[in-house]
């Protein structure tokens, strides 16, 4: 591993380490739970509108929480007219979880 890939998996790990942000991803991930979206959930993701409100979070706050978790490049973002979909970025999530199993017998 990098130090560069071991920056991003520091970065990625922290992140994760809020409870709301947690909880943001495990909703964006039951786009099945956001029927009323007007879009497929599934191909283009959730709500930011929706998922403040499923996660009992006021928007700017849900909005800050999905910020961090695009900028350690966690989430995928779509925007049609003023609204704004996420999801989480199935490839990058992937890799994270290579990275967190490849720790495993790892001696510095």
């Amino acid at each position: 591993m990098t130090s560069m890939d071991e920056d991003l998996l520091a970065r990625q790990l922290k992140v994760l380490g809020h409870p709301d942000r947690l909880r943001l991803l495990r909703l964006m991930a039951l786009p099945e739970k956001f029927p009323g979206n007007l879009v497929d959930a599934r191909a283009v993701g959730v709500c930011v509108n929706d998922l403040a409100k499923a996660a009992e979070l006021p928007q700017s706050t849900t909005s800050h929480h999905l910020g961090l978790l695009q900028k350690a490049g966690l989430l995928q973002t779509t925007e049609h007219g003023q609204w704004r979909y996420v999801r989480p970025d199935p490839s990058a999530l992937r890799m994270l979880g290579a990275s967190v199993a490849g720790l495993v017998g790892w001696t510095p």
